[in-house]
């Protein structure tokens, strides 16, 4: 059950990112060639760098949220999306780089934070990468069901 779940959790994430819907002649979509997509991507383009990280998650919406990330600012400027936006130490991660984080998918590097340079939640072993959702309970969901330290691709 829990595959399906993270096989469903990456489909969507890809139909996301992608923008697109692959529709069969009946207007049914075709959701094979959406995975295909992303498996294509991922064995044609070489990651620049592959690390392990500490995954965390922070929330717009919920206890604990400062109010740049209660509006969806981040610090580029770019709107936080959830599906899609992380935050990241920009000195060992550039800013807008596409990360593959398993479980999950793409998501791009859009945002940072004092406890996300600090290493904080790693306390210093790992550079974190801190997962933008939009609920605190769909963070919580994330951080409870999913490995802490994973293997990150950058593109």
């Amino acid at each position: 059950m829990k595959i399906l779940c993270r096989l469903f959790v990456l489909l969507c994430v890809s139909c996301i990112l992608f923008k697109s819907e692959i529709t069969s002649p009946s207007k049914k979509p075709i959701i094979s060639n959406k995975n295909q997509m992303v498996d294509n991507f991922i064995k044609t383009n070489i990651p620049t760098k592959e690390i392990k990280v500490r995954l965390t998650a922070y929330w717009a919406k919920g206890s604990d949220t400062d109010s740049d990330t209660a509006k969806r600012r981040s610090s580029t400027g770019a709107t936080l999306k959830p599906n899609k936006s992380v935050a990241v130490d920009p000195r060992i991660i550039p800013y807008f780089s596409r990360l593959y984080i398993p479980n999950l998918g793409f998501r791009f590097a859009h945002d940072t934070g004092t406890d996300v340079i600090r290493k904080k939640a790693s306390h210093g072993k790992y550079p974190i990468v801190d997962i933008f959702f939009m609920t605190e309970k769909e963070a919580m969901r994330f951080v409870n069901n999913n490995p802490k330290i994973v293997k990150v691709a950058i593109y």
